[in-house]
C-alpha cells in the first residue's frame, strides 16, 4: 500500500488512475449477527472469494485503480486481502480505533482525500460504469448522490425533485415519507462539504451529512433504473450469495444477476 494522495489537480480530469473511490468498510455489521462476529461484513464470501472483490469488479472495469479504505472493526483480514490485490491498483487505508461513524471515519481522514472523491459503502455492489463519475457534479454541487427506482428489498428512502435530492432518511427509519427513490451507496463528494460537520461530534453518520447539504440544495441526484445489491441484513446477504453463486466462470457473458 501506498501513503496518503496528493490532493490537488482538476477533479474532471483526474491524475492517472482516476477518480480516488473511497470505500466506507469499518463498521460491527451488528445486523448480520453471528456472521460478522469473526469476519467483517466486506469479507463475507461470496461464490468463494470475499464480496470485497465483486465489489471492487465494476470499479476497476470502468478504469478506477486509486482506492482509499475507512476500516475500524476486525480490520486486519481486510488489510491482509488489499495486499495481495494485483498491480496496478494503488491503495491506502486508516483504520479507526474508536466508533466514529461513516461521516466521522471521512472527516478523520480527510487529509488522505483528493478534492472530489467517489465514496462507496462497504457493502454495496452496484455494477455500473463509472469512467464518468467525476462529472456527475455541477457546478455548485457538493454532492451527487446516485438513487434507484428499482426494486431492490432496501426501503425506499430518498425523495427527489428537478435533479436534486429533497429529502433523504435512512432506510429503515420508518415516519411518513413520499420517497420512491433508493441510496444505492454510491455518492460523488468534495471534501470541502466535510466542513459542514465542524463541532459536532463523533459518532456522526453520512445521513447527517446528506441532510445538511439537502438543506443547502447542493446535493445532485443521479437517477438511474438498475438494482443495487445491500448485504447488510442476513436474508439480503444469503440472496446474493444464492444469486451469484448461480453465475459460473464458464459462461461467456454475465447472467441477469451479475
Amino acid at each position: 500500500m501506498t501513503g496518503p494522495q496528493a490532493q490537488h489537480g482538476d477533479p474532471r480530469n483526474p491524475r492517472p488512475g482516476g477518480l480516488q473511490t473511497v470505500v466506507l468498510a469499518g463498521g460491527r455489521a451488528t445486523r448480520l449477527g453471528r456472521l460478522a462476529e469473526q469476519l467483517p461484513k466486506i469479507m463475507q464470501p461470496v461464490a468463494g472469494r470475499p464480496f470485497l472483490d465483486t465489489l471492487l469488479e465494476p470499479l476497476l472495469d470502468s478504469g478506477l485503480l486509486r482506492f482509499h479504505f475507512c476500516l475500524g472493526h476486525l480490520a486486519a483480514p481486510v488489510l491482509a486481502h488489499l495486499r495481495d490485490l494485483p498491480a496496478p491498483a494503488e491503495i491506502t487505508a486508516q483504520v479507526e480505533t474508536v466508533p466514529r461513524g461513516t461521516a466521522g471515519a471521512l472527516r478523520s481522514g480527510a487529509h488522505h482525500l483528493d478534492e472530489v472523491v467517489l465514496l462507496v459503502l462497504g457493502d454495496t455492489h452496484l455494477p455500473i460504469r463509472y469512467t464518468e463519475a467525476a462529472g456527475w457534479l455541477a457546478p455548485g454541487d457538493e454532492a451527487a448522490m446516485v438513487v434507484t427506482d428499482a426494486r431492490t428489498g432496501v426501503p425506499a428512502n430518498t425523495t427527489v425533485r428537478d435533479g436534486r435530492v429533497t429529502a433523504y432518511q435512512k432506510a429503515g427509519n420508518g415516519g411518513e415519507t413520499d420517497a420512491r427513490w433508493t441510496d444505492t451507496g454510491v455518492c460523488v463528494l468534495r471534501r470541502s462539504a466535510l466542513d459542514h460537520l465542524a463541532g459536532r461530534p463523533d459518532p456522526v453518520d453520512l445521513g447527517e451529512l446528506y441532510r445538511l447539504l439537502v438543506a443547502r440544495r447542493t446535493l445532485a441526484a443521479r437517477r438511474i433504473h438498475e438494482p443495487f445489491t445491500d448485504i447488510g441484513t442476513p436474508e439480503r446477504y444469503a440472496e446474493f450469495r444464492a444469486r451469484q453463486e448461480r453465475c459460473t466462470p464458464a459462461e461467456e457473458s454475465p447472467c441477469e444477476y451479475c
